[in-house]
């Protein structure tokens, strides 16, 4: 860390201790705004994890003057937002001032009832449910991914022309209260009674879920890393699977964004023991993600080279999975998405099914600036123990992708491509129909 940058970061204590509402005012001055930006390009000099990724002198000098010219706080932060948009690494980010939260925000999103399902359209053939909730309405009328919602309170869906439309017209009945579902799963006509219910995002859309695909498959989704029981979810599921005679499994993380590395970190213990990625920063390995139990305990561990601890979180009563196991990808996943197909692929425990990903595997931090704003840096690429280059996305060994109208019809090409390598099958499990 550099001097300047030591003197820089005492000035903001020094603000901040004053109040966060005088510190905030700095970009009301020139002194104020040169001293904000030139803070801000030093933490990118001094802390990006890679030293050579721009000209840092460079890209200050091209933004400096606009930065300085500002005349409102919304030009001033536009400045840092296209800095930041111009390193196109798509994990840093400009955060701006903390803005306090409204409660009336999240009542708001409970006032509107939701079926609680993940839908496409296909033209001609309808809403097609690509996931069921879990705690939802949907679930609760026992809706499976795969069926065919083809009237709604006896309008039908199909005379939508779009998938916009077609969901301007379940939001409009289910505000009604109970919904009248004529479905079709795998052809087959089914009419199913629904009470949407008020639900946000963050209850029904970042747990986990879990099903047996036959007698001895099982079949584990995790959509996010982003919550505190992601894996303490993910182990109770996965033993769950086991009782029920699971001795394979498919972890399905399609379109899973991303999220912390501790709740990567112990859900990857339920499969490998010990270091599963190191962090570059700055040409050299700046700490390694490792899981180990203690006693009873699943331990995730980010730790420096001489053993310092930089995070430790720990799981009770973890599960340890030793069987066959796939993983599915999309062009979707990003970050902790796909570090944790590559860690697995990295050490031979997994074969990975789907669609090469983008390589979007840089560790963050938070820092704040002169004037209480903060900005998210990348300090840190991930890679494999075993010299997988993480950056480089995920290459599945099979290639497959969700087609909707196949959905539709009950084929789901990439857990059937799964099934297939779990069984050695030499053919692919119901593609033919």
């Amino acid at each position: 860390m550099t001097l300047r940058y030591c003197l820089r970061l005492a000035a903001v204590l020094l603000l901040l201790s004053q109040g966060l509402g005088v510190a905030a005012e700095l970009w009301s001055t020139p002194e104020g705004r040169a001293q904000v930006f030139e803070a801000f390009v030093d933490l990118f000099r001094d802390q990006y994890w890679s030293v050579d990724y721009l000209d840092w002198d460079d890209w200050a000098e091209r933004h400096r003057d606009d930065a300085l010219a500002a005349d409102d706080r919304a030009a001033f932060d536009q400045v840092f937002r296209r800095m930041v948009f111009e390193l196109d690494d798509d994990h840093s980010s400009w955060l701006g001032l903390p803005v306090e939260s409204d409660a009336r925000g999240d009542a708001g999103a409970l006032a509107q009832p939701r079926l609680g399902a993940r839908l496409g359209f296909v033209l001609d053939v309808g809403l097609v449910v690509r996931r069921v909730l879990p705690g939802s309405p949907a679930e609760a009328v026992a809706l499976q991914r795969g069926d065919v919602i083809v009237e709604i309170d006896g309008e039908d869906v199909r005379g939508s022309r779009s998938l916009g439309g077609a969901l301007q017209l379940l939001g409009r009945q289910a505000r009604d209260g109970a919904l009248s579902l004529q479905i079709l799963r795998r052809g087959a006509p089914l009419r199913l009674e629904a009470a949407p219910e008020p639900l946000t995002d963050t209850e029904v859309e970042s747990r986990p879920q879990a099903t047996m695909l036959d007698n001895h498959t099982g079949y584990l989704y995790v959509p996010t890393f982003r919550g505190d029981l992601v894996a303490a979810d993910s182990h109770r599921l996965l033993q769950e699977l086991e009782a029920q005679g699971a001795r394979s499994l498919v972890l399905d993380l399609r379109g899973n964004l991303g999220g912390r590395l501790s709740q990567v970190g112990l859900l990857l213990g339920a499969f490998l023991e010990g270091a599963w990625t190191e962090a570059e920063s700055r040409g050299e390995v700046a700490w390694r993600g490792r899981y180990l139990r203690d006693g009873g305990v699943g331990v995730s561990l980010l730790e420096e080279d001489g053993g310092q601890v930089l995070s430790r979180t720990s799981l009770e009563a973890p599960v340890r999975f030793d069987g066959p196991l796939v993983v599915l990808v999309d062009s979707r996943n990003s970050s902790a998405g796909e570090v944790i197909a590559l860690a697995l692929q990295d050490l031979g425990r997994a074969a990975v099914v789907g669609q090469p990903t983008s390589g979007n595997v840089e560790a963050l931090r938070t820092f704040d600036l002169p004037d209480g704003s903060r900005v998210m840096v990348a300090v840190a690429n991930l890679n494999g123990i075993n010299g997988l280059v993480f950056s480089e996305g995920v290459q599945p060994e099979v290639i497959a992708a969700e087609d909707l109208r196949q959905l539709a019809r009950g084929f789901d090409a990439p857990v059937a491509e799964a099934v297939r390598l779990l069984n050695g099958l030499p053919f692919t499990p119901g593609k033919f129909f």
